[in-house]
């Protein structure tokens, strides 16, 4: 990112101002809280998400920690991330679970549907 003022932190392989950070962290957060975020079965993409989102939340909580002075606003808006991140993250790792359940389910009737075929009819 070509921003003038310091970077704080770092996100992935890219360096961030506060106002920067702050801005892309909302634009992952938004993208995870919508309904239609993510395709079904699209398990790479969540993966990389819910990863991003722990890192926003760890960069969040390593800021706000950290020797940079910050005023109320900006730590309001490290705790809105860290909170919205937990939340996000809880959502989405319940929503991964269970695509991964039924999908484990869906190929365990195809295994028992396979296995049934080949046997004829029991009396």
């Amino acid at each position: 990112m070509n921003c003038a003022k310091r970077a704080v932190t770092s996100v992935g392989e890219e360096n961030f101002c506060f106002d920067h950070f702050c801005a892309r962290c909302y634009e992952l957060l938004e993208r995870g809280d919508s309904p239609l975020s993510l395709a079904a079965g699209d398990y790479a993409e969540l993966a990389g998400l819910l990863y991003r989102l722990d890192e926003c939340a760890q960069r969040a909580l390593e800021i706000s920690l950290g020797e940079i002075e910050l005023n109320n606003l900006d730590r309001a808006r490290l705790l809105d991330i860290l909170l919205w991140s937990g939340d996000v993250t809880t959502t989405l790792r319940q929503k991964r679970g269970k695509t991964n359940a039924k999908r484990a389910g869906e190929e365990a009737g195809q295994e028992l549907v396979e296995g049934t075929m080949g046997r004829g009819r029991l009396n």
